[in-house]
């Protein structure tokens, strides 16, 4: 029972201060670790599609905490950019 609270706590903490992403990618990747980890002590027998799954989850976890170079296009002058637009009310026909 104190563990299932402290794990609440835990999870509330990493709402409070990150976002649900994070969230989701640090359950992911406990688990992909906890599975390993149980492979390694008590020899749990793990599948190709435990593997497969858990490469999608570390590798999504890369990609989304690195920043990927891109290609730059040359930046295109608008004229909106030079004069400020006034926002003005949409007004639906009666």
């Amino acid at each position: 029972v104190c563990l299932q609270a402290g794990g609440g706590l835990l999870v509330a903490a990493v709402i409070k201060y990150a976002d649900n992403v994070l969230k989701g990618m640090a359950t992911g990747v406990s688990v992909c670790f906890g599975s390993v980890c149980s492979m390694l002590l008590f020899g749990t027998v793990l599948s190709g599609q435990f593997f497969t799954g858990a490469s999608l989850v570390l590798g999504s976890v890369y990609f989304f905490s690195n920043e990927l170079p891109c290609a730059k296009s040359p930046a295109k002058k608008m004229e909106s950019d030079d004069k400020a637009q006034e926002m003005k009310p949409l007004v639906l026909p009666k």
